[in-house]
């Protein structure tokens, strides 16, 4: 597999209004003659949405619609980029689902797009620390208790 491509660290980060995660619902509903709900998992991977909106200077605008049109193949390739999800800033594969919607003018040379970020793989925490949650919920105590210089006895 090739290295994937990076988005490029002069464009600016999502901005934090409007910012939000949905994730695809993962089960099949079926309703039982009785009006119960019968569910069970359809997939196991899903993908979760991210609305994004981006706020850019002139040259940084003209940079991201010439990288996606050329280098992303107009959104048609995915990307690696640096979200913020409840796990924190992390590096996560996505592509641009759909068209973004933009440039719009905001301030005298400030332009806003909008857009759906798909991302690949569903930010969960790594598999088994859900079987210790007392040390997933310690895990910052625990890395001040690893990493700390301790004065010698």
């Amino acid at each position: 597999m090739s290295d994937p491509i990076i988005y490029p660290s002069q464009l600016p980060p999502p901005l934090q209004d409007d910012y939000g995660l949905n994730t695809t619902d993962p089960k099949l509903s079926t309703t039982l003659v009785t009006g119960r709900l019968r569910e069970r998992r359809r997939y196991t991977n899903v993908p979760t949405l991210v609305n994004v909106r981006w706020n850019m200077d002139g040259e940084q605008a003209s940079f991201f619609e010439t990288w996606f049109s050329t280098v992303l193949v107009e959104g048609t390739f995915w990307f690696e980029a640096p979200l913020k999800t409840p796990l924190g800033f992390e590096p996560y594969l996505c592509k641009i689902r759909g068209m973004y919607s933009g440039p719009k003018l905001v301030q005298v040379d400030r332009w806003e797009f909008t857009a759906i970020l798909e991302l690949r793989n569903r930010p969960l925490i790594p598999g088994g620390w859900v079987n210790f949650p007392d040390l997933w919920f310690g895990k910052s105590i625990i890395d001040l208790a690893i990493n700390r210089e301790w004065p010698e006895a």
